[in-house]
């Protein structure tokens, strides 16, 4: 079977295109460089975990007092907010206290929080009525972005509102998404999302977050709120709220926080408001007793999410889109190859062709030496004397010219009867014993001829050189 050089090059590229899906990339000098190397989110070796993609998120955690004011559309300070019916007063939301507890662990972060708003003792007869409680719990992760940015999960508000509400991913909406800016800033942006409480309700929200010192212990936040309806009975509305944050101990955060209820009366659920019925209940109520307990309830709105709704936000649980393509070879390493490949097969041709080239005079050779033996029926020897050599030439120079030529040879071989030989045969035998290549053999030529061939000693059989 014939195999070409062509051939077995393409056998080789084809193994080394096949194996190549199992090499990794970035080998120096074989494979392509990893798209990891220059795109973060295709590097294993970046992990998703917040704080060791943005430094910033090393500084945002902790307690924090809040001051808080909320704007109505036209600037205004909102200090007679309606909450309850008219009879029994409003709410001064122009100097709300907020008490916020953020943790960033791994890949997640929590943001827990206490708003406590005051009555403005409008209520019946000038009565003060139990201030406000309005817990949140906010939830987000980190992407598969890995770019130190965040996407909000969920959101749970204020309480007996029907548990921990999924956003974003988790409920196919817009999801909030928070960023780092320049390591002192921090910027939610919630895209326009259909309210989970109220039908037909909408709302968008911009948040920036400004932190006045490196480690964040003072910051500023301001937030917009966008209202929109899609029914024709209410309008859309804007309000804005300014903020600014102190980062404090455990200890001066429940002495504040226990301050503040008795500040706004808000009373101990052990001792409830109950001159005006329907003020018995947790917004209205201390939500846990600080002067005795060091922690807060794990989620302020005692509404928690659960690990199916983790699933779908956290990147650890998740499969990341970004995934290094298995290593493709370079153009180099190919050529390189493809020209190796070339070199090894034409070294492999020329050895089998020379073996062939030898095999073919061996048996020319001896097909000439039996013929002579047999022709003129003599011994061949170690021993043979130019006298000898002599009468051989000249038995078979037909012409005596004092030349054989390749006509003559042939007529030596075909009368001997010892073997068929092609006229390729000839042009080989001559091509390896006519030294000075003129197509004949000279007696010098003949003589060296059997110069190389070793004889038995009885003459029956020979070697070729």
């Amino acid at each position: 079977m014939k195999v070409s050089n062509l051939s077995i090059v393409s056998t080789i590229l084809t193994v080394l295109t096949s194996q190549s899906s199992a090499l990794k990339c970035g080998i120096k000098g074989v494979t392509m460089p990893c798209i990891g190397d220059t795109d973060s989110r295709y590097n294993q070796d970046i992990s998703y975990d917040l704080k060791e993609q943005d430094n910033f998120w090393n500084s945002i955690g902790g307690l924090f007092l809040e001051d808080m004011v909320l704007y109505n559309s036209d600037g205004i300070p909102e200090t007679n907010n309606a909450i309850l019916p008219p009879q029994l007063g409003t709410y001064d939301f122009s100097n709300v206290k907020g008490f916020l507890n953020v943790t960033v662990d791994g890949s997640r972060y929590y943001y827990h929080r206490y708003l406590l708003v005051k009555h403005n003792s409008d209520g019946p007869g000038g009565m003060q009525l139990p201030g406000l409680v309005n817990p949140t719990d906010l939830y987000g992760a980190s992407t598969f972005e890995k770019d130190g940015g965040a996407m909000q999960m969920g959101i749970a508000q204020g309480f007996g509102n029907g548990g921990f509400t999924a956003i974003g991913a988790g409920a196919g909406e817009n999801p909030a998404l928070v960023k780092p800016i320049g390591g002192k800033m921090l910027l939610t942006v919630w895209p326009n999302t259909m309210n989970p409480v109220i039908k037909d309700r909408s709302f968008e929200v911009y948040e920036s977050l400004y932190c006045v010192d490196s480690e964040c212990k003072e910051s500023n936040a301001y937030t917009e709120q966008y209202h929109g309806f899609q029914d024709d009975i209410h309008t859309p509305f804007v309000n804005f709220m300014r903020m600014s944050r102190t980062k404090v101990d455990k200890d001066t955060w429940m002495a504040e926080i226990s301050k503040v209820y008795t500040d706004f009366s808000i009373p101990s659920p052990d001792d409830p408001f109950t001159l005006i019925p329907g003020f018995n209940v947790p917004a209205f109520s201390q939500p846990f007793d600080a002067t005795t307990s060091d922690k807060t309830p794990p989620c302020v709105t005692l509404e928690c999410p659960t690990d199916e709704n983790w699933a779908l936000i956290d990147p650890y649980l998740g499969t990341s889109p970004y995934i290094e393509p298995d290593g493709v070879l370079t153009g180099g390493f190919i050529a390189g190859v493809t020209i190796s490949s070339i070199v090894v097969a034409l070294l492999i041709f020329y050895m089998i062709y020379k073996r062939g080239v030898e095999a073919r005079e061996k048996r020319v050779k001896m097909a000439v030496l039996n013929s002579l033996s047999k022709s003129m029926s003599l011994k061949l020897s170690k021993n043979l004397t130019a006298k000898d050599l002599n009468e051989m030439f000249q038995r078979i120079d037909d012409d005596g010219n004092g030349n054989i030529d390749k006509d003559e040879m042939k007529k030596l071989v075909e009368e001997a009867g010892v073997a068929n030989m092609s006229d390729r045969d000839y042009d080989v035998l001559f091509a390896s014993i006519d030294l000075d290549g003129n197509g004949t053999l000279d007696f010098v030529e003949f003589c060296a001829f059997f110069a190389s061939i070793n004889v038995v000693e009885d003459g029956t059989a020979f070697e070729i050189a």
